[in-house]
């Protein structure tokens, strides 16, 4: 590969800890122009689509690697079954969760227990560990590119990557076969695909702590987002009671997800990486690096994807303020799909403490 045009260290850098929308759509203007200024410079033989399939061809992943994301894609679809079975719907039984949320309530728990541990350790790596100074100084993501050539990939990046792309395979399983179907489950089907591309694609050409970045950037909010619903489905039960605490707790979690939403997909992610990469990338990236154009593509489709989740997060707040109803999902379909009884005769029926729960015994008759 060709070294980077630029070092770290050059004058011409912008560089800061998080720039501002304005000067960062200044930036990407300038450097993608100077992006396709040099493309045909570095790479005169390029031609659409044949070179891209040939450097496609070219991505450096073993057969260890696929045999690792493979094994584990399988382990985690049976550990969900098995932690569905033994431990989501026990539990669900023995609180009482009523059936308007009796078929939510297991989806919710794994993918907490999945987030608690994928994010809690993303964590410890990029602001713990000292390892990496990546938030706090996000160009130095291209410090180990300096030579041009691909740097090597740590233990606990390597870690990230393989559970990850891991993960991405069985959600998209999971989302075709496993979860409840809502109104955007297409939407998350393809952001599985372009996510599981671009872990694909930088693992591939080497741009693996930029990936493992993203994921730090982007796992919390799923955290407190199922730590939410999992308050909300378990404050009410079948005999009535209502725990007053995970009401409070639902509440406080459901406004952390929203401000946490907001800071790190929509100001943090386009501030700090899409700035670090969009704009820094092509000067301190190898310049014929093959994949820099789909990867930035994809990463700004995934941006795309963020603001139009935070539509339903924004319509979930107006509603709440407005009516004082509790958080609720409102990506989902009628109820009449998973329950068999339409939503509101369900909420007719909760209302006259007429639900009843899915008990074990219930559903071995």
């Amino acid at each position: 590969m060709l070294p980077p045009e630029y070092n770290l260290t050059d004058p011409r850098l912008y560089r800061v800890a998080t720039t501002d929308y304005v000067t960062l759509v200044q930036l990407c203007h300038e450097s993608l122009s100077h992006y396709l200024a040099r493309f045909y410079k570095v790479r005169p033989d390029y031609r659409i689509p044949g070179t891209f399939f040939d450097d496609l061809a070219s991505v450096d992943v073993s057969s260890v690697d696929v045999c690792l994301v493979v094994g584990l894609a399988v382990f985690f679809t049976v550990l969900r079954h098995h932690f569905t079975e033994g431990i989501s719907k026990p539990l669900a039984a023995w609180w009482g969760i009523p059936i308007l949320h009796i078929h939510k309530f297991p989806e919710s728990l794994w993918k907490f227990f999945y987030y608690s541990l994928a994010w809690g350790f993303s964590f410890h790596v990029h602001i713990l560990s000292g390892s990496y100074n990546t938030f706090y100084d996000p160009l130095s993501i291209w410090e180990p590119w300096a030579s041009g050539r691909i740097p090597a990939v740590s233990w606990d990046i390597y870690a990230i990557y393989i559970s990850q792309c891991a993960f991405y395979i069985h959600s998209i399983y999971a989302t075709l076969y496993m979860d409840m179907w809502r109104k955007d489950s297409m939407m998350m089907f393809f952001h599985h695909f372009i996510a599981l591309s671009l872990i694909t694609l930088s693992y591939g050409s080497g741009h693996v702590l930029e990936g493992a970045f993203v994921l730090f950037l982007h796992d919390n909010t799923d955290l407190l987002l199922e730590m939410t619903k999992l308050c909300v489905y378990a404050k009410k039960r079948e005999n009535g009671e209502f725990y007053r605490i995970l009401d409070m707790l639902g509440n406080v979690f459901f406004v952390l997800f929203a401000i946490m939403w907001l800071v790190f997909r929509l100001y943090w992610y386009p501030l700090k990486f899409l700035y670090t990469t969009i704009y820094a990338g092509v000067y301190l990236a190898p310049q014929d690096s093959p994949f820099l154009p789909v990867i930035g593509s994809m990463l700004l489709i995934l941006q795309m994807m963020n603001i139009y989740w935070f539509t339903f997060i924004v319509k979930m707040v107006i509603r709440v303020c407005r009516t004082g109803e509790e958080p609720e999902d409102n990506r989902e379909w009628d109820t009449t799909a998973v329950s068999g009884i339409p939503r509101e005769q369900l909420k007719q029926l909760a209302q006259e403490g007429k639900l009843p729960s899915v008990s074990i015994k219930k559903k071995k008759r």
